[in-house]
C-alpha cells in the first residue's frame, strides 16, 4: 500500500518522544512533562480555552524546561524542576523564537516561570505580548507547580485538597485567579487526580489525535528535536544539522526518492535523540573515553531508535537513525547488524554522521581539511566499516555536499551561542 505522505504522522505522537526524551535527562523526572501537559490541558479546557488554546498549554507545557539541556551537570535538571528558574525559561524561549510555528509557543515559555502578579501587568499593553499568550503561560505555570507538589510515595487523592488548598491562599499573587477557580471546580474529579499521577498520557482525551501532519511539516517540526539535542554542548551545538544537510544531499545524488530524502534529513535531525541521556561530562571529555564511559554512549543510538519506533509512520526512519553506528563488517553498536542487514538510508546516516563529526568545528579543534576527511573515509572503508560506494559519491560531489553541511551546521552553532550569550 503506498504511504500517504499528507498525512504522514501528528504532532501529539512527536510530543510525546519529545517527552520521553526530556525525561532521559535525569530518572527522576520520569513522566515528568507528560503529567504537566496534562495538568495545563485539563485546566484549559475547564477554563473554557478553544481547542487551538489546549494545544498550546500542551505544547509549552511539554517544553517549558527545553532550556536546563545546556545546564552543566544532568543532577541540576531534577534540582531545577524543584526550584523553578527563570533563566532555563528565558533560554527555552530563545531555542524556539526562530522556528515557524513555534513564536507562540516560545513566548509562553518566557513567562511561564513567572508569578501572576508580575506577568498580568503585561495584559492589554499594545505591542507587547499576546493577551492569551499570558494566560497560557500562567496555566502552565500553575501546571507546573501542581506537579512539583505531588508525593509519588503518597496515595494522590490524599494530596489533592491540601493542593488547592494552598493553590488558593496564592491566588493573585503566584497563580492567575480565574485558573485557579477552575482549579477547585475539579478537584473533585478523582480520575483527574489519578491520571495526572499514574496516567498523564491520557491527556489525548483532551487533544484527541492533536493534528495530523504531512512530511514536509514534519522536517520543519523535528528541526525542533534537533536543536534540543544539539544544546545539550558546545560539542554537539552544531552536529545534527550537519548529519542531516549531509544525509539528505546524499541520499539525492545516491537517486532516492523526493519523499525518502525528506525522511533521511529528519532521520539525520534525530539521530543523536539518545544521547540526552549521556551525561556532559562524557560528552565533552576531549580525551580518550574508557571503557565504562564509551558504554554509557554505545546507548545513545539505543534509546534513539528505541524513541522514534514510538513516533507514528517512522518505521524506517527510526531505523535509519538508530543504525548510524552500525558497521558492514558487523563491528558496529548497539545491534551489530552486518552488511546484509545495512540498507541504502542506513549506509548513508552512517558516512553522513563520520563526515560531519570531522569537518564541523569543534571547542578542541578545527575542522579537518578536504585532504584529511576523505582519508579518513577511506580508512573506514579499508577497515570495512562504511559503504564503498557511498564514500565514492560524497568525494565526486565533495564541495556540493560540504557547502550546504557548513552552511547549516555553522547556522545551527551561531543560534546556540546567541542563546546562550542574550540569556
Amino acid at each position: 500500500m503506498k504511504k500517504n505522505y499528507d498525512n504522514f504522522t501528528n504532532i501529539g505522537s512527536l510530543l510525546e518522544a519529545l517527552a520521553e526524551a526530556l525525561n532521559l535527562l535525569n530518572p527522576d523526572v520520569k513522566q515528568y512533562h507528560e503529567q504537566v501537559a496534562y495538568i495545563a490541558c485539563v485546566i484549559a479546557k475547564e477554563m473554557g480555552f478553544d481547542h487551538s488554546h489546549i494545544l498550546m498549554s500542551l505544547y509549552a507545557a511539554t517544553l517549558h524546561d527545553v532550556g536546563d539541556i545546556v545546564w552543566d551537570n544532568p543532577n541540576n535538571v531534577s534540582i531545577n524542576i524543584k526550584m523553578g528558574s527563570r533563566l532555563t525559561a528565558i533560554r527555552g524561549s530563545r531555542m524556539l523564537q526562530d522556528l515557524p510555528g513555534y513564536s507562540g509557543i516560545s513566548e509562553i515559555i518566557r513567562y511561564c516561570q513567572d508569578r501572576w502578579i508580575l506577568i498580568s501587568n503585561l495584559l492589554d499593553r499594545e505591542g507587547q505580548v499576546d493577551n492569551e499568550s499570558i494566560k497560557v503561560a500562567a496555566v502552565v505555570h500553575l501546571a507546573i507547580w501542581i506537579s512539583k507538589q505531588l508525593n509519588d510515595d503518597e496515595p494522590v487523592l490524599n494530596q489533592a485538597a491540601g493542593i488547592c488548598e494552598k493553590a488558593e491562599k496564592w491566588a493573585g499573587m503566584e497563580f492567575m485567579p480565574e485558573a485557579v477557580e477552575a482549579l477547585l471546580r475539579i478537584k473533585s474529579n478523582e480520575y483527574v487526580w489519578m491520571n495526572a499521577m499514574y496516567n498523564p498520557a491520557a491527556l489525548k482525551n483532551y487533544t484527541g489525535n492533536i493534528r495530523v501532519i504531512s512530511l514536509e511539516e514534519t522536517v520543519r517540526l523535528t528541526t525542533l528535536m534537533s536543536r534540543i539535542i544539539d544544546f545539550r554542548s558546545p560539542f554537539t551545538a552544531m552536529h545534527s544539522a550537519g548529519v542531516a544537510a549531509s544525509a539528505r544531499k546524499l541520499a539525492e545524488i545516491a537517486g532516492m526518492t523526493d519523499e525518502e530524502c525528506m525522511m533521511m534529513e529528519i532521520a539525520g535531525n534525530l539521530h543523536d535523540v539518545g544521547k540526552i541521556k549521556v551525561p556532559k561530562s562524557i560528552l565533552e571529555k576531549p580525551g580518550r573515553l574508557t571503557d565504562e564511559e564509551f558504554n554509557v554512549i554505545k546507548e545513545h543510538a539505543y534509546f534513539t531508535k528505541l524513541i522514534l519506533e514510538q513516533i507514528d509512520g517512522f518505521d524506517q526512519i527510526a531505523a535509519w537513525a538508530g543504525n548510524h553506528h552500525e558497521k558492514l563488517n558487523g563491528r558496529g553498536y548497539p545491534f551489530h547488524y552486518d552488511a546484509s542487514q545495512l540498507d541504502l538510508g542506513s549506509r548513508i546516516m552512517a558516512v553522513a554522521d563520520i563526515f560531519s563529526a570531522i569537518t564541523e568545528e569543534r571547542p578542541y579543534r578545527k575542522p579537518m581539511s578536504r585532504e584529511m576527511a576523505m582519508k579518513i573515509m577511506h580508512e573506514n572503508v579499508e577497515f570495512g566499516a562504511i559503504s564503498e560506494e557511498i564514500v565514492q559519491l560524497l568525494e565526486d560531489h565533495y564541495d556540493e555536499v560540504d557547502e550546504v553541511r557548513d552552511r547549516l551546521s555553522k547556522e545551527a552553532g551561531k543560534r546556540y551561542f546567541d542563546s546562550l550569550e542574550s540569556a
